[in-house]
């Protein structure tokens, strides 16, 4: 019976039975806990970086992708719709369009994303808002801009976003690499908000017309109700100290005078002086902490009680068991661990169905590759994870068991260190194409073109650098003092890697020293121009 059901799948996939192939949840693996047997199928693929997914409403998924759209899928028929593709979105390496959350009765979608400031394409400001629509049947209308002007910078922008029971927007937000302002409540950075739906400030938050609810936040990623409406959030730490904490009204977490629990010298007084709030459970190394959904359905009983945290530098799923009062961890449980990559969201429907995001389209396998050994590749994908009887099972696919232990994590080392064999290359495409305007030495030609000798232009912002290359520059320039005003062409037409050589020769040589630049580094930039 069983070989004639894997058959008669096998069909329905071929022939469509009705459907598009593509709208199909696929089962693609088993997990076997202790007495509960989960199917794990794909639901959607062929995604790029989706960031947030929602289930509030039965029957429906609503996801993002991390450049600017917003999809809204029916379970039953798998059609899928593009909602929202924003036009001011400012999507590149870890910012662009990030939390998002459905009203449980489906009447608005609440989304928050980076935008730029400026004209400056080489040296952007960022900042953040928080924005309201009505769903409409199949629209979304109203756009109503809650929170606006939020500092932003490349990295550190949060965020996820969640309906409370008590229906209040809570809004989290990472640091915007500004740790000098998440003690501060005269700055949105590092904090945990809460608003009404219309964007006001409820009568009863802690601190008198603002939003602020908690602070001293690193990069919270994962926010998540459980029993008697406790509010958790998953935090990343820097290289230590990932976080799940208890989220309570006008709590200090610490950041960035304390990193996890106060056991370190000058962390207690610390704590002492300002009540600071311990996590939950810590991680030490790191393993990328992100979305967070809390269960609670009997359809898996081993899970009731629980947070269900994804994991991207640990490439697993983490479920902690929570005590009966769900204010301390009883057990954690690791599954998945690299069989499907990064993991970014989770998402737990009514129903009791499990929905998890990947992420190993993002930035950082080609940023830190060493890392990633054995990740899948293509597309990104939804899986669903959900209870089944045996006999549902398809013989030919694998069967997986909760993981012994967590797997060794490799140091995440940021610098590239630069060997002969780059510096060759480089030097080859610096004769072919720069030398001619910057000289053998790199020195430029006086009130001409620009040295790349001694110049912070070279050995700073790699950003900046590559996108000069990518985008050429037409406009005034000032290096070491000096203006320059000739056009240089954009090099486009060059490939990632051979950006990444010739600007790597360049940060290492005429006295200059810096650390190498990465094929990726350059993916990421001509990704983001071209959106």
């Amino acid at each position: 019976m069983k070989k004639l059901t894997s058959l008669l799948f096998l069909i329905c996939i071929i022939f469509s039975c009705g459907t598009k192939q593509s709208d199909l949840a696929i089962p693609v693996a088993y997990l076997q806990l202790e007495k509960t047997t989960l199917e794990i199928a794909d639901v959607v693929t062929g995604l790029d970086i989706p960031w947030d997914i929602d289930a509030s409403i039965p029957g429906e998924l609503w996801f993002t992708e991390q450049k600017g759209l917003v999809h809204r899928m029916n379970l039953k028929t798998g059609e899928r719709k593009v909602m929202l593709a924003l036009d001011d979105v400012l999507f590149r390496k870890s910012y662009g369009l990030l939390g998002m959350a459905v009203h449980p009765k489906g009447n608005y979608l609440f989304i928050h994303y980076t935008y730029q400031v400026n004209d400056n394409d080489l040296q952007q400001v960022v900042n953040s808002r928080l924005v309201r629509y009505d769903i409409h049947n199949e629209e979304l209308t109203n756009r109503k801009v809650l929170l606006d002007e939020i500092p932003g910078n490349t990295y550190h922008n949060g965020s996820r976003i969640i309906i409370s029971p008590d229906d209040k927007i809570i809004f989290s937000m990472g640091d915007a690499g500004r740790t000098d302002q998440t003690q501060r409540d005269d700055f949105l950075v590092g904090k945990i908000m809460r608003l009404n739906l219309d964007g006001s400030i409820p009568e009863d938050n802690p601190v008198s017309g603002s939003p602020i609810w908690s602070r001293g936040h690193r990069n919270p990623q994962g926010l998540a109700f459980g029993r008697n409406n406790i509010l958790y959030s998953s935090e990343h730490g820097p290289n230590n100290d990932d976080e799940v904490n208890l989220i309570r009204k006008n709590a200090n977490y610490g950041w960035p005078d304390v990193q996890g629990f106060c056991d370190q010298p000058g962390e207690q007084e610390y704590c002492d002086e300002h009540q600071i709030m311990e996590p939950l459970i810590a991680w030490t190394p790191t393993i990328a902490v992100a979305g967070t959904g809390f269960y609670d359905s009997p359809k898996i009983p081993e899970w009731q009680n629980s947070l269900i945290v994804a994991n991207m530098k640990g490439r697993a799923l983490r479920v902690l068991n929570l005590t009966e009062d769900g204010e301390q961890v009883d057990q954690e449980h690791i599954f998945f661990q690299k069989y499907f990559g990064r993991l970014r969201e989770v998402a737990v429907a009514a129903n009791g169905d499990v929905f998890v995001g990947t992420t190993n389209t993002d930035w950082h396998p080609r940023f830190q590759p060493w890392m990633y050994d054995g990740l899948p590749s293509g597309p990104d994908r939804i899986l669903r994870i959900r209870a089944v009887n045996k006999s549902e099972m398809i013989d030919s696919l694998p069967v997986l068991k909760e993981d012994d232990e967590a797997m060794e994590l490799m140091s995440e080392g940021w610098q590239n260190p630069v060997g002969e064999e780059e510096l060759a290359e480089g030097q080859k495409l610096y004769i072919q194409n720069c030398l001619a305007c910057h000289n053998p030495e790199g020195t430029g030609a006086p009130g001409l073109y620009p040295p790349l000798a001694n110049t912070n232009w070279v050995t700073g912002d790699k950003i900046r650098l590559i996108r000069t290359l990518l985008l050429g520059l037409s406009e005034p320039i000032e290096v070491n003092g000096e203006t320059y005003n000739q056009e240089m062409p954009s090099y486009a037409h060059l490939s990632d890697q051979q950006i990444a050589d010739v600007l790597t020769y360049i940060r290492n040589s005429f006295g200059n020293q810096a650390d190498g630049v990465l094929e990726g580094e350059v993916f990421v930039e001509r990704q983001s121009l071209n959106k």
